[in-house]
């Protein structure tokens, strides 16, 4: 999906743009309709899947931040005729396998509502996304700047969207070999293991890039994601998938407004964002505003990986929990005690996990013991291995 993750941003967006005021909070609810459709996809005219993403906007100030627009219909049309028809996945998604259309003709989609209303995008130009040539990195103070080069020999381009999706390796700080069956600790069996986790974010920012002013169509190390050193996400590997679009003028004018809308957010003395809202319409009410930029092309991804003997030794991961190992859990008669050792063992996956045993002799008298937050992966990621991963 090229605008992945996008919602939220068309939601604040949204909400200043027609309230014409930069600062959410105080827009009354009755200055504009909470219920606008927002159309977020690209048509892919290419081997990869179309998918396109239909929602409703909601208050800044509600506690949903989703609003699925779901039984609609969408297709893909041409000039002259429809080329193509997209399934419901659910939760307002809708997709159709590579559509392989012809370049050199323009599209649009059609989208008719389960209320019965009618929606339709401009007719668009193709434009055909150059390969990536390359993700790179050097060091910078205070980490790791990764950039991406690409360059279009025809010089028809010029103008780029990109999004990247990262996902990282890591460990907590504290391993603990040691599970609680409700009356006793037993040695964790590897399946149960939460020791090492894998994470996922996807980038919410709205990242662009013109060569419009160059004489040639490249893009030389441009600045996508910056790592700190102390970050958890060089422990052990890193990932990055980058994904680059190329886009019309009109296009690349829409998300340069909306994100210029959105960075204004906050400041009450901030110029007033622009009213401009996509290029898709209401057949029948052209005065009702609907949220989104409908494009047509294809996409090109690349993925790179950063393995921890790649980064300085000297860089150490920063513990933001202030995890320290506690002696806490002692048999009674060893001081401290704890009055009922049975029920501190079962209350460990609550407050903590055991990581060592702590021995009077040759008898284990209780055993240190960490935070969850400090030895459960699983609070912040998932024991599962993505299917891309290379070991």
């Amino acid at each position: 999906m090229m605008m992945s993750k996008l919602a939220y941003i068309l939601l604040i967006a949204v909400a200043v743009m027609i309230g014409a005021c930069s600062t959410p909070l105080v827009i009354p609810t009755t200055q504009f309709n909470s219920n606008l459709l927002v159309v977020e996809g690209l048509i892919n005219v290419g081997s990869d899947s179309t998918i396109i993403t239909l929602s409703r906007t909601v208050l800044v100030s509600a506690k949903t931040t989703l609003k699925p627009e779901t039984k609609a219909t969408i297709t893909v049309e041409n000039a002259s005729a429809t080329v193509a028809t997209l399934n419901e996945l659910g939760n307002g998604i809708y997709a159709s396998k590579g559509l392989n259309l012809d370049n050199t003709k323009q599209y649009r989609l059609r989208i008719k509502t389960s209320n019965g209303k009618m929606y339709v995008s401009d007719l668009t130009d193709v434009k055909v996304t150059p390969p990536i040539d390359s993700i790179g990195y050097n060091f910078k103070s205070p980490g790791l700047q990764i950039y991406a080069n690409t360059h279009d020999a025809t010089n028809n381009s010029r103008y780029y969207m990109y999004t990247y999706r990262e996902t990282w390796q890591f460990h907590t700080p504290y391993y603990t070999p040691y599970i609680s069956d409700g009356t006793n600790l037993n040695l964790r069996t590897p399946a149960q293991d939460i020791y090492t986790c894998f994470a996922t974010d996807t980038t919410t920012d709205i990242f662009l890039n013109s060569t419009e002013t160059l004489s040639q169509d490249l893009v030389y190390q441009l600045p996508i994601v910056a790592i700190d050193s102390a970050s958890e996400k060089v422990q052990i590997k890193y990932s990055i998938l980058l994904q680059q679009v190329a886009l019309t003028k009109d296009a690349y004018t829409f998300w340069q407004n909306l994100k210029k809308n959105t960075e204004q957010l906050g400041g009450i003395f901030a110029a007033q964002p622009t009213g401009n809202l996509g290029n898709i319409h209401n057949i029948a009410d052209a005065t009702e505003p609907v949220i989104g930029y409908i494009s047509a092309g294809t996409i090109q991804r690349k993925r790179i990986y950063i393995t921890r003997a790649q980064v300085p030794q000297s860089w150490r991961v920063f513990d933001p929990y202030g995890c320290v190992s506690m002696e806490s859990l002692f048999n009674p008669g060893s001081p401290p005690s704890v009055p009922d050792t049975k029920a501190a063992v079962i209350d460990l996956p609550v407050h903590g996990y055991a990581t060592a045993p702590i021995y009077g002799g040759t008898n284990i008298i209780g055993y240190d013991f960490a935070f969850a937050v400090c030895a459960d992966c699983t609070l912040r990621g998932t024991k599962t291995q993505p299917s891309f991963w290379k070991n």
